[in-house]
């Protein structure tokens, strides 16, 4: 009787118990697993949309930048006195030729038009060879919406003065507000082009009633233009595909012609797509399956440890676009900003721009070698930035070639003291890893902003214009653009008057 009772009301088995354990804690596991393993997989594709925005973002920066730049480099012969006279007023065969060659030699365009009124091409050029011609334009009708977008902002942007026409001051407006850039179709071809009208620049010189002259420069997608991008993004596989409209969340830029015409995508392989994180996000599911509270901290932590990763490599990033990888300085972007800030906070801060060109540096390469070069560089960086300090901004500009945009003073006298200074930095000996030294020498050329200027193009050629003046008289001296612009106005008077007797 005992035993009856005793099987019919006592507890199950622990044999069973056992296993309804087991099985809570295997659905416990596998239900844990699963929502981790989601969770996984919800941070990867996040992780790899932010990575895509990131680089998306980094190259349409880095494409604003080259337009800003190919605005830049046809300045000097759209924005010029000797332009208008040459090319507008009169059309000097040999003057264009030497133009056209030096946009294409300098700076490598696949085309550049010059374009009167009218819509007649009056010289193009292609490779190293410049066609002087007359033909018409619809010939080639990829230009013409540039065109008439570069005539419709020279007509809202003209103004009347004694004897004609001039264009209102560039100081103040953006690229976009006076030059007109798109990319478009040439021969079958898709291109970055520019289109500026020909204007004046220190009004000597009127122009007519009517359309302006028209300058056209353009680059070919091809190879040269994708590597030169790449040189400041480090992309992987960077190509442009003809026709094609990538998917928005893909890795890719997409463009359109000046007529709105899909014209194609700029594509790439994502980073973000090429590390997978399941390698690392799989082992800790596995040992976090077995204690929650380890589990959540970890997933928590990896999460962190990816956007950190992001971040740091969006740092580096601008940290690359904005620095030389040589020397550590500013580089030519960098101070092209801060000058243009500083231009804008005329006349309340007055600054100087000091422009240095090493002395007998080309020795030392031909002597030592590229590297004692580089050494030679990486000691000149660091002398200037510990002279100048926090006084202002040292920035390479390429090849020997230094500036300085200084706030702390303007006056003659102390400018002259730091220029000294960094001469004798300088020109102190630099030893080098093969035991032996290096001895060079510094010539600079400095402008002080407002007196000589106020504009970033202006300040650059006054002392730049210091700067030759200085190395053709001794070198080893500073030399400031107040001083010797007589010596340039001079220059300038005696070319018009051989320009008038050979025209005459």
């Amino acid at each position: 009787m005992d035993r009856r009772y005793s099987d019919r009301e006592g507890s199950p088995p622990r044999q069973h118990i056992s296993k309804l354990a087991f099985l809570l804690a295997g659905i416990l596991i596998a239900v844990t697993s699963a929502s981790l393993l989601f969770v996984g997989y919800v941070a990867s594709q996040a992780s790899d949309r932010q990575a895509i925005s990131n680089e998306k973002r980094l190259f349409q920066h880095t494409l604003e930048n080259q337009k800003h730049q190919m605005i830049q480099e046809q300045l000097k012969v759209s924005h010029s006195d000797q332009s208008v006279r040459n090319i507008v007023r009169t059309f000097d065969y040999d003057f264009v030729r030497d133009q056209i060659r030096g946009l294409w030699k300098d700076y490598s365009y696949n085309k550049v038009l010059i374009i009167a009124s009218g819509n007649q091409v009056f010289a193009e050029s292609f490779e190293d060879y410049t066609h002087i011609i007359n033909r018409p334009l619809k010939e080639t009708p990829g230009y013409l919406p540039l065109v008439d977008k570069a005539r419709a902002l020279f007509m809202s942007n003209r103004v009347r003065i004694p004897g004609g026409y001039s264009h209102r001051s560039l100081q103040g407006l953006e690229p976009p507000q006076y030059a007109a850039i798109g990319f478009i179709e040439i021969d079958d071809k898709p291109a970055l082009a520019t289109a500026m009208p020909i204007v004046p620049d220190q009004d000597t010189v009127t122009l007519p009633a009517g359309q302006p002259v028209i300058l056209v420069a353009a680059k070919f997608i091809d190879d040269d233009m994708l590597a030169g991008l790449n040189a400041q993004l480090s992309f992987i596989d960077l190509t442009f595909l003809r026709d094609v409209i990538a998917a928005p969340e893909s890795p890719s830029h997409f463009v359109r012609d000046a007529n709105g015409k899909p014209l194609g995508s700029f594509s790439w392989e994502s980073r973000a797509l090429g590390s997978s994180i399941w390698p690392t996000v799989i082992p800790i599911v596995l040992a976090l399956s077995l204690l929650l509270a380890v589990l959540a901290f970890g997933i928590a932590w990896r999460i962190g440890r990816l956007t950190s990763s992001l971040q740091a490599s969006e740092r580096q990033n601008h940290h690359l676009a904005m620095h030389d990888t040589l020397s550590g300085l500013a580089n030519r972007l960098q101070f092209n900003r801060v000058l243009k800030s500083a231009t804008a906070n005329l006349p309340a801060s007055p600054f100087a721009i000091i422009h240095c060109d090493l002395d007998k540096f080309k020795s030392v390469n031909d002597t030592y070698g590229h590297a004692a070069g580089d050494t030679v560089i990486k000691a000149v960086a660091q002398r200037m930035a510990e002279i100048v300090g926090k006084g202002g901004l040292v920035a390479r500009l390429g090849g020997d070639e230094f500036v300085i945009l200084h706030r702390s003073f303007t006056d003659h006298g102390r400018l002259t003291l730091l220029s000294g200074q960094l001469i004798g930095a300088v020109e102190a000996p630099i030893p080098l890893d093969n035991g032996e030294t290096a001895e060079i020498g510094l010539s600079i050329g400095i402008v002080t902003a407002p007196d000589c200027g106020s504009t970033p193009e202006g300040l650059m050629a006054a002392a730049d214009d210091a700067l030759y003046y200085s190395k053709e008289n001794g070198r080893g001296q500073a030399a400031f653009a107040r001083d010797i612009k007589h010596l340039f106005a001079m220059s300038v008077n005696g070319t018009e008057e051989d320009h008038t007797s050979d025209a005459a």
